[in-house]
């Protein structure tokens, strides 16, 4: 069981993280049909970043000596409300548990967290998913009482860490939650068999014939793992491959054969999903040492440009 940490990001910084990525246009169509459609309804929706051409006369001044320089200004905004769909998939099979120092799933945990919170914050509905194994979906909605809803994030994640994972893909119990332009998040660290990749690039292949937009997090420990490897015989897990395989001698020629191995496997996955259009992003271990868990988090997270696209605006 890995135990949910707290997020290593503050609600304020997820804040200005939200304003920030609200500043810019998203440079292509993909994923624009996340945005919402703005209306002439007078009802007060959220402070968004003022863009050359907005309305002077809805800048929120006060608010924007609060949130940054004095160029930084903050325009109130007025909106048709049409509410978006998120769909966040963890995968907590055993292999997302390693390594020690930096467990995957910790880090999937903490990422489901933080962009679900601002979805959240942006009046969005989330739905949280286990990728494998028992049939478990969470779903919420608004940001009325965020701190609760926070509280209820952390809840429904804390659940999917729990007992043994199982390896059964968990797919069809998603189809009611994907509706046409939702968005579809997938964190995993693609150690999958052979099945379970054919399975979900199918059901990825499927999303994207709704005008989904689909986004996998490949959370990429191997270069740490074998570093880490020592002498001996061992089991090696990877894509593709089994605990059950042969263990290997911990030799040069042996694991430049099991790295190819996984190379390959991985490289074929992922080329299939980005032929239906997925956005495949790999968060990679280092190689060399160990940072801390929250700060390698927190600077993935910060520079990880397609999840900064999933809160810009329509172009």
């Amino acid at each position: 069981m890995v135990s949910l940490a707290p997020l290593p990001l503050s609600l304020a910084f997820l804040e200005r993280y939200r304003i920030r990525a609200r500043r810019h246009y998203r440079p292509s169509l993909v994923g624009g049909h996340l945005m919402r459609r703005k209306g002439q309804s007078l009802e007060f929706h959220e402070l968004v970043p003022y863009i050359l051409g907005d309305d002077i006369r809805y800048v929120d001044w006060r608010a924007s000596a609060r949130h940054g320089a004095a160029k930084d200004l903050l325009v109130r905004s007025f909106v048709s409300e049409e509410q978006l769909t998120l769909v966040i998939s963890v995968d907590t099979c055993d292999t997302m548990r390693l390594p020690e120092a930096m467990p995957k799933m910790q880090i999937a945990f903490w990422l489901a967290e933080a962009v679900a919170l601002i979805a959240l914050r942006s009046d969005d509905r989330v739905v949280l998913h286990r990728l494998f194994g028992r049939s478990r979906v969470g779903e919420m909605s608004g940001s009325s009482d965020f701190r609760r809803k926070r509280s209820g994030v952390r809840s429904i994640l804390r659940r999917f860490g729990e007992g043994n994972a199982a390896t059964t893909a968990n797919l069809a119990v998603l189809r009611p939650h994907l509706p046409p332009a939702a968005v579809w998040l997938i964190l995993t660290d693609l150690y999958l068999g052979d099945d379970q990749a054919s399975m979900l690039a199918r059901e990825i292949a499927t999303v994207q014939d709704g005008l989904r937009w689909v986004i996998l997090i490949d959370l990429d420990s191997w270069p740490h793992e074998k570093a880490i490897l020592g002498e001996g015989v061992r089991l090696i897990e990877g894509p593709g491959r089994r605990s059950s395989d042969t263990p290997v001698d911990i030799h040069a020629q042996n694991i430049l054969k099991v790295e190819a191995e996984i190379k390959g496997h991985k490289q074929r996955f992922r080329q299939s999903i980005r032929r239906a259009g997925c956005d495949v992003v790999s968060w990679q271990w280092p190689a060399v040492g160990c940072p801390e868990p929250d700060q390698f988090f927190r600077s993935a997270f910060t520079e990880d440009k397609v999840l900064q696209r999933l809160f810009m605006r329509e172009a």
